[in-house]
């Protein structure tokens, strides 16, 4: 496969816009290609393929494919055409497809140990859009094509030169896809992203990638099928994020209890900011408090020099498909081969007579009930087939380095005695680095990776934790 890249303007032309409502296997490809300075062209056998793109990469995981990769965000269009080789048949098929998939290991579960020498994985396809053109001396891919009909107009070419006249002109095929976007937040589709590069540390075995494929068919079977299949890159733009998404300074806060398996003479809570949603070039601000109750400064004391504060980022990643229905049970052969036909039948003519009357009683209650009519399908039953733990980020500390101040926005006042009792006996303050590079929450047609706080403060025997629930986008 060969590949190069180079700059060239193109003319806009008129985009639909795709339902942002509708599920991504429906979408479907625009009549019209994207106008985008970048063009990243890619040969096989018998096609070529050039991508239009906002930009390209060049990725050191992706040294194999030795060239540059077209990055797409959540608001471009993959698009570009296809021009098919002189040598290929006059008809035949063109298929075009974009996928995004998940690889994932073939036997992991969460406690397993995956095997260095395992290198194949398995695919969890969670976004696909295809189109299939049928190429024939008729048909009119390109402007060209109508210069090369209009030249032999008054010419009816026969069978036998049908083939030499379709390889005098360029056979090209533009493509448009329009990708999908969420409707609520939480739906993105999932960025690019690589195991092997990950800084959260994971097992190095998971990808989540998208590809273009091209597939000619032609109708001669004496011609083999060619397979073009070229990597992207796709990643949502930062600028579209929500500034909630970013809580560098929270107006509000919200604390979470820590948990303890029997009753304490003290009280453990964190506090994180009240929207718990948090982008990944920004960070997670926290802090952990302790208060004893009864409050006793000598326990106070202790606590504050001796509890263990322990805080983790965890990573959940679970991918579920459809459960495979089960084996339909081979036919019990008669035991009895001398067995008379005749009571068969009236047993037959008994249920097909009872069968009618049910149908016309279930129509007529289905007409009186619009509700029933209505209610939507069950959902088919689903299993998981991967889940991964990884701990991204972990922090421990020795003692509540820090006692709660007031701030006081009137330098005359001064804080009443209620309100300093009601401040806890210690705090620790910190936060977490983000980065960039991290995978986000997804909730994608099958794919999920949820991120969770763990806060657990250790003093003596008594252990108190509390797992939050937190949104990196």
């Amino acid at each position: 496969m060969m590949f190069s890249s180079h700059n060239r303007l193109l003319v806009p032309g008129s985009l639909s816009s795709g339902d942002s409502r509708t599920p991504p296997s429906s979408f479907s490809p625009l009549p019209s290609t994207p106008a985008y300075s970048h063009v990243s062209t890619y040969r096989s056998l018998r096609t070529q393929l050039q991508l239009y793109s906002p930009s390209v990469k060049v990725y050191q995981d992706h040294a194999e494919d030795k060239g540059p990769l077209a990055v797409f965000s959540d608001h471009d269009q993959v698009g570009g055409k296809v021009i098919l080789d002189p040598s290929c048949y006059h008809t035949g098929k063109l298929s075009i497809c974009i996928e995004g998939a998940f690889m994932y290991p073939p036997t992991h579960v969460d406690g397993d140990i995956i095997p260095k020498s395992s290198t194949s994985k398995r695919k969890h396809l969670f976004f696909s859009s295809s189109t299939v053109l049928p190429v024939s001396p008729g048909a009119e891919p390109s402007s060209s094509r109508s210069a090369f009909r209009d030249a032999f107009i008054r010419r009816r070419p026969s069978i036998s030169s049908l083939n030499l006249n379709a390889t005098t002109v360029e056979r090209s095929f533009p493509f448009a896809f329009e990708l999908p976007r969420s409707c609520r937040p939480g739906e993105e589709m999932p960025p690019s992203f690589t195991g092997s590069a990950d800084p959260g540390g994971s097992s190095g075995a998971i990808d989540v990638t998208y590809k273009v494929k091209v597939v000619w068919e032609a109708s001669n079977a004496l011609e083999n099928p060619s397979t073009l299949e070229v990597p992207i890159l796709f990643h949502p733009d930062p600028d579209f994020q929500s500034v909630d998404a970013s809580p560098q300074n929270p107006q509000s806060w919200l604390e979470m209890p820590l948990k303890s398996d029997r009753p304490i003479p003290f009280r453990c809570a964190v506090t994180l900011p009240t929207s718990v949603t948090f982008s990944r070039p920004s960070s997670i601000p926290y802090f952990v408090v302790f208060t004893t109750t009864p409050r006793s400064s000598d326990l106070a004391k202790e606590i504050a020099a001796d509890a263990t504060i322990s805080v983790s980022l965890l990573r959940q990643v679970t991918v579920t498909e459809q459960a495979s229905p089960l084996p339909t049970p081979p036919q019990t052969p008669s035991s009895s081969s001398e067995e008379s036909d005749i009571p068969r039948n009236k047993l037959l003519k008994r249920v097909a007579r009872g069968g009618h009357s049910r149908i016309v009683r279930a129509a007529r209650i289905l007409e009186d009930n619009p509700d029933l009519r209505d209610k939507p399908l069950p959902r088919l039953p689903t299993q998981t087939v991967f889940t991964e733990s990884t701990t991204v980020h972990n922090s421990i500390c020795i003692g509540f380095p820090k006692r709660p101040r007031h701030q006081l926005t009137d330098l005359r006042g001064h804080p009443t005695l209620e309100s300093h009792a009601a401040l806890p006996d210690g705090l620790l303050k910190d936060k977490i680095l983000l980065q960039k590079e991290m995978l986000p929450c997804i909730d994608w047609a099958g794919l999920s990776v949820k991120y969770y706080l763990d806060v657990s403060v250790l003093f003596g025997q008594d252990d108190l934790r509390a797992r939050v629930p937190i949104r990196i986008v």
